[in-house]
């Protein structure tokens, strides 16, 4: 498969002929395309500071993606990773099984659904909630963004930008969705302009009446899709006038959990997971002569709930019905200037404060546990972008992060445990040397740091018969050096090379202790990653063409980290004619090495295709997932023991239907 990706890659200049004008202007384009992540501001992308991949609203239309983690399967560096809970996402081949993305900053609008906590979220699946056909386009950048973003910004970040209004009088647009995997979705979208002020609101229900499992682990029948079952509910609305803006978002969301995880009893129809996120951000952007500033107050409120009926037998001595609920809630300012001296100097400055409240409670039987933390996060950023020459721009920049804990306490059988305030603080740079020796290329050479502290869950969670607090966790660190080639070729291609290499310290994961409880420990050693990647797009006439491939390598003591992916790859074609717009992927992951005592998993190939109509009233489209019926594997954390891994859902048609008014 791989020999076939390759030469397809290098088969692809030979399809374009000399490119016309309006073929090299396209091109020119999408390397100026706004960016708003790399730097916390607009700028153009072959300008970014990172290693950035944008996914266009237009070819989102036309892929027919329907969720955040199915547009980043199809990016260079990320695959998707499924536990029939939550889908996770890896970077440059490594995903740390049992994690729930808190090593990848989701935005939204620039801003982040990563909570502190950080239990019982993915922000990528089910649980982000808005309809891709109203993103303008997706910003993917690979390696650590810490020295603007803080915390979660450890092995890359995604910025969702969703679409401006159309002008003139309000409008909006309704979409139904179904596929034969019993999934049904309902999508309306209406904005409009009040003078100066611009708005627009979107709402999202979905229901997927789930897929018959079978865990052959479990020696059992398979289980009934109803215990499968997902519920989703969401809401957005945004305001923006001319030095404000405004953003408001609310999602509900309740899993089915037929896998039985923590040794709860399969089958079960009380075993089940619940999120709910809501958030507020208010901006003003005045300009104060020289000086471009931003104002930013914003809240959030991140609440998991899981419920497991307990039989006694998988986990003996424990029986009868466990819940558990974990809210947090937040509030936070952020304060940014940032001002030109002279024709070649831009200087960022900011910092952001932002104050949280947890309060967990887990039950089981007449055994209750009580947690409570009160902490603060605070940063200091500072980045200066020089550029002496118009072929040159050197980019330094450095963040002082600080993470406050005030007051930690736990109630365990009616006694009181307080754990000591704490802080944890560190400095992390950004370094980056861009280069345009001609108009065609554009070389980048970047070093950038990354930190990520421990979750609230794993430094101070406790239940009452398998959890264990541990507040002696140090942050993880990570360092990585990139070097990026980006090529406009006169064949009407664009290419890009990346190499980069990763030094990961105070991995957190899981361990078991004698006594039979869990708790979070910093494991020892250094973890190295490299990697070597590879994009090439470009399109002729009505023809759009992606391809690309990645090769990784992650290690610790010398041996390979599990569930790392050594190789993968993607090929895409999108063709227009007309009112109608074709595509067809296919993705390949290379196998995956499994954790002591595990066998890995095997390589797969993912054919996808989609066929869309736009009418002068409504709009058709079709999408094809798995053609090939190939049911990529993936590999789930020890919390799902027995079970070691898990098929995806396979072959399946979605229909969706849209009316615009």
């Amino acid at each position: 498969m791989w020999k076939s990706i390759l030469i397809g890659l290098a088969a692809l200049p030979l399809l374009a002929q000399e490119p016309t004008a309006d073929d090299l202007k396209d091109l020119a384009l999408t390397l100026d395309q706004p960016v708003q992540a790399a730097s916390k501001r607009s700028q153009r992308l072959k300008e970014a500071p990172a290693d950035v991949t944008v996914l266009r609203g237009q070819d989102l239309l036309d892929l027919g993606y329907r969720t955040l983690g199915d547009a980043l399967g199809g990016v260079l560096g990320f695959q998707t990773q499924e536990d029939r809970a939550y889908q996770g996402v890896a970077i440059r081949g490594l995903y740390v099984l049992g994690d729930q993305n808190t090593r990848a900053l989701i935005l939204l609008d620039g801003h982040p659904l990563n909570s502190a906590v950080e239990v019982g979220s993915s922000k990528v699946g089910e649980d982000f909630g808005i309809p891709l056909d109203q993103v303008e386009r997706i910003e993917v950048i690979r390696g650590p963004a810490s020295s603007l973003y803080g915390n979660s910004a450890f092995l890359g970040m995604v910025n969702v930008v969703t679409r401006d209004p159309a002008p003139g009088r309000a409008g909006g647009e309704v979409q139904a969705s179904a596929s034969t995997r019993g999934l049904g979705e309902l999508d309306g979208t209406l904005g409009g302009a009040l003078g100066a002020t611009s708005w627009q609101a979107m709402v999202s229900g979905m229901r997927r009446n789930g897929t018959a499992t079978d865990f052959p682990e479990l020696q059992q029948p398979a289980f009934p899709a109803d215990l499968d079952r997902e519920d989703r509910q969401s809401a957005y609305l945004r305001a923006r006038g001319a030095a404000w803006s405004l953003a408001a978002y609310a999602m509900d969301r309740t899993q089915r959990l037929a896998s039985a995880p923590f040794s709860s009893t399969p089958g079960s129809p009380d075993n089940r997971y619940t999120n709910q996120i809501a958030f507020g951000d208010l901006r003003f952007t005045p300009t104060l002569g020289p000086v471009e500033t931003l104002v930013r107050v914003y809240g959030d409120r991140n609440v998991f709930k899981s419920a497991f009926d307990y039989d006694g037998i998988r986990l003996p001595g424990i029986q009868g019905a466990f819940a558990e609920t974990d809210p947090n809630w937040s509030l936070g300012l952020e304060v940014q200037g940032r001002a030109r001296f002279g024709s070649s100097l831009l200087v960022t400055l900011g910092g952001e404060q932002n104050w949280q409240h947890y309060s967990g409670v887990a039950t089981q039987g007449g055994d209750e546990v009580l947690t409570q933390v009160r902490h603060r996060a605070g940063n200091f950023y500072a980045q200066a972008e020089w550029a002496p020459v118009d072929f040159l721009t050197a980019i330094a920049g450095v963040q002082d992060a600080v993470w406050t804990v005030a007051q930690a306490q736990s109630v365990i059988d009616g006694q009181r445990q307080s754990y000591p305030a704490s802080t944890l603080q560190g400095v992390t740079p950004r370094l980056g040397l861009i280069l345009q020796p001609g108009s065609m290329d554009i070389l980048k050479f970047l070093y950038g740091g990354g930190f990520r502290n421990p979750t609230i869950f794993e430094a101070y969670y406790s239940d009452v018969g398998s959890f264990r607090a541990n507040t002696d966790l140090r942050p993880e660190r990570i360092t990585t050096l990139q070097a990026i080639w980006v090529r406009v070729w006169r064949t009407g291609l664009q290419t890009q090379l990346s190499a980069s290499r990763s030094r990961w310290t105070n991995l957190v994961q899981h361990v078991d202790l004698a006594d039979g409880f869990q708790r979070s420990e910093n494991m020892p050693g250094a973890i190295q990653g490299s990697s070597l990647e590879a994009e090439i797009q470009g399109h002729r006439g009505e023809w759009l063409f992606y391809g690309q491939a990645g090769f990784y390598r992650w290690e610790q003591g010398g041996l390979p980290m599990p569930d790392a992916v050594h190789a993968q790859g993607a090929l895409r074609v999108i063709r227009h004619w007309g009112d109608w717009s074709a595509s067809a992927e296919v993705r390949q992951m290379g196998g995956r090495e499994g954790y002591p005592g595990v066998r890995g998993t095997p390589a797969s190939t993912v054919l996808r295709g989609s066929l869309r109509w736009q009418g002068p009233r409504f709009w058709l489209r079709g999408v094809l997932e798995d053609a090939g019926q190939a049911r990529r594997t993936d590999l789930v954390a020890t919390d799902y023991a027995p079970i070691t891994r898990m098929p995806a859902d396979g072959r399946t048609f979605l229909l969706t239907l849209g009316v615009p008014f």
